[in-house]
């Protein structure tokens, strides 16, 4: 499962083409206050990343998701020394905790201390509506945004 999996890029051959990523990147435009856009609105923003964040497309962030989204995110960005570092620190936590690595239990925490702060309802799993309640006072609108050159003709 991949993130690219929620948006319907299926063509079977695991690429995206032109109308597909700009589809995508027109979520990013700033918000005009003047010019309401059905792709670049606050909601569909927030749709965007919560989906971002629901690998199975069942309308729920659950920890295994979170926590698969976070070694993504993570693991992207270790370098071949730091890697070296966890798995000196995996094979020592081995022998003296039993556990695999330590720095899988971090992003475990994170996950579940996430899960515990948004989930409302306490079924384990993060709701659209969830969601938007955690992100309230997030600003969306800046966070979500790319300035685009403009050109004048």
């Amino acid at each position: 499962m991949t993130i690219t999996d929620n948006y319907n890029f299926s063509d079977d051959d695991d690429r995206v083409n032109f109308r597909q990523f700009i589809r995508v990147l027109a979520r990013f435009r700033p918000i005009k206050k003047n010019k309401a856009s059905p792709l670049n609105s606050r909601d569909e923003k927030l749709q965007f990343a919560f989906s971002m964040y629901d690998l199975n497309g069942d309308k729920f962030i659950t920890k295994d998701e979170l926590l698969s989204i976070l070694n993504m995110m993570v693991g992207a960005n270790i370098t071949p020394e730091q890697y070296k570092v966890f798995h000196a620190v995996e094979i020592a936590s081995a022998k003296f905790f039993g556990c695999r690595f330590v720095y899988d239990f971090k992003l475990q925490n994170i996950a579940e201390r996430t899960i515990e702060e948004a989930d409302v309802d306490h079924d384990g799993k993060i709701s659209f509506e969830e969601f938007c309640h955690a992100m309230e006072k997030a600003d969306i609108e800046q966070k979500m945004s790319i300035r685009f050159l403009q050109y004048k003709t």
